[in-house]
C-alpha cells in the first residue's frame, strides 16, 4: 500500500501494512511513514484530527535502492526495528523489502498474561466462570488475546492464574489451538499486576509483553514491541485517551485577574491501558512472593534511571472490568464498530 501526504495520520496508522508505507505525490516518493513515527507525533499533538501524513514522515525516510545488497537491507530493518522498507529508484517506487525477504532477525517476544483475578464486579457471572473465559462474541476474552499473540508472532505465553485456575487450564491447555505455547504461573495468593513476574522459571532473552486477561483490543501487539525496541526503552507503557467533559465555563486566572473563560471544555488525558513491554532486566526489580503492581515496577524503574516511554493506542480498546464495559464489548463483537 501507499499513502498520500494529505491523508489523516490516524486513519493512515490503522491502514498500515506491517507498520510501514511509502508516501507518494504525483507518482514520486516524497517519504515514508512508520507506525512509530505516527505514534510519537500523536503524543505531542492535541488535535489528532488535524494531523496529516505529511506531518509524520520518517526522518530520514526508510528507503533502499534496487542495488542495495541484502546484508545492508537487513541492517536497515534491524537497526530501525521495522518490518519493511521502500525500494526507490530516481524517486520512483519500485517495490518493498521485508524482514522475510532478507531473513532479518526479530527478537522473540514472550507474553505474560495476568489471569488470576476474581472479577468481583461481574458477579454473578464470575461465580461460575473466571473472567478471562467470559465470551465476547465468537470467543472468550483470553482466547482473543491468544489470537492476537499468534498474529504478533509471540510464541511463548505464560498465564498467571489463581481463581478457578483449573477451568482456565482445561480450556486453554498447551495453547496449540491458538498457535502459541501456553504455560502457567500459579499464584498461591494474588500478587497484583506485576508480582507474578517473579514466578517465571527462566528469564526470556527478548522483550516481555505483559497484559491483563480482561481486555479486548484490535491493537497489533507486534507494533508495540517494535516501538519499544526502536525507542531503546526499559519499559513501554500502553496508553489510551480518556475524555472528560466539564459542564461549566473554566476560568483562566493570572494571579487575581481573569484572562479567559473556556466554555465547557473537553479535557483529554492519557491513561494506563494495562499493556506494557519490558526489557528482561526489569525482572530484577520484582521482589519474590510479594504483592507488587505494574505501577510499582514502573516507579522502581524510573527511580533507577531506566528509560520508560509511552505508546499511544488509537485502536479499539476495552477493559472489561464492569457490566458497562462488558456490554460495550458485546456490542462491538456484534457490530464490529470501533467502540472507544
Amino acid at each position: 500500500m501507499t499513502l498520500s501526504p494529505t491523508q489523516p495520520a490516524v486513519e493512515a496508522l490503522r491502514a498500515l501494512e506491517a507498520g510501514f508505507a511509502p508516501v507518494l505525490e504525483d507518482g514520486r516518493v516524497v517519504g515514508t511513514v512508520s507506525d512509530r513515527s505516527i505514534r510519537r507525533t500523536l503524543l505531542t499533538t492535541a488535535d489528532w484530527s488535524a494531523l496529516r501524513v505529511a506531518d509524520v514522515l520518517d526522518d530520514p525516510p526508510l528507503t533502499v535502492s534496487p542495488s542495495t545488497p541484502d546484508v545492508e537491507v537487513r541492517a536497515v530493518l534491524e537497526r530501525n526495528h521495522v518490518r519493511a522498507v521502500a525500494v526507490v529508484d530516481d524517486d520512483r517506487l519500485v517495490g518493498t523489502r521485508t524482514v522475510a525477504d532478507v531473513e532479518a532477525a526479530i527478537p522473540a517476544t514472550t507474553a505474560v498474561v495476568m489471569a488470576g483475578g476474581k472479577g468481583s464486579r461481574l458477579q454473578p457471572l464470575t461465580d461460575k466462570v473466571p473472567k478471562p473465559l467470559l465470551a465476547v462474541g465468537r470467543a472468550s476474552i483470553l482466547e482473543r488475546l491468544l489470537e492476537n499473540f499468534h498474529e504478533a508472532l509471540v510464541g511463548d505465553v505464560w498465564l498467571a492464574v489463581n481463581y478457578m485456575s483449573e477451568m482456565i487450564e482445561d480450556r486453554i491447555g498447551d495453547g496449540s489451538d491458538w498457535g502459541v505455547r501456553a504455560r502457567y504461573l500459579h499464584e498461591e495468593q494474588p500478587l497484583h499486576t506485576a508480582g507474578a513476574l517473579a514466578l517465571l522459571p527462566e528469564r526470556p532473552e527478548g522483550p516481555i509483553l505483559v497484559t491483563h486477561a480482561d481486555q479486548v483490543t484490535t491493537l497489533p501487539f507486534a507494533r508495540m514491541v517494535d516501538y519499544h525496541l526502536a525507542e531503546g526503552a526499559a519499559i513501554t507503557v500502553g496508553a489510551f485517551y480518556h475524555e472528560v467533559a466539564v459542564p461549566y465555563g473554566v476560568l483562566r486566572i493570572d494571579e487575581v485577574a481573569l484572562t479567559e473563560i473556556d466554555e465547557k471544555p473537553t479535557l483529554r488525558f492519557p491513561c494506563f491501558a494495562g499493556f506494557t513491554v519490558l526489557d528482561p532486566a526489569m525482572l530484577d526489580l520484582v521482589p519474590p512472593a510479594t504483592v507488587f503492581s505494574m505501577v510499582d515496577l514502573i516507579e522502581a524503574a524510573r527511580a533507577a534511571g531506566h528509560r520508560v516511554v509511552v505508546f499511544p493506542i488509537v485502536e479499539m480498546w476495552l477493559d472489561i472490568g464492569n457490566w458497562e464495559e462488558l456490554n460495550r464489548a458485546l456490542l462491538w463483537s456484534v457490530t464490529g464498530e470501533e467502540v472507544m
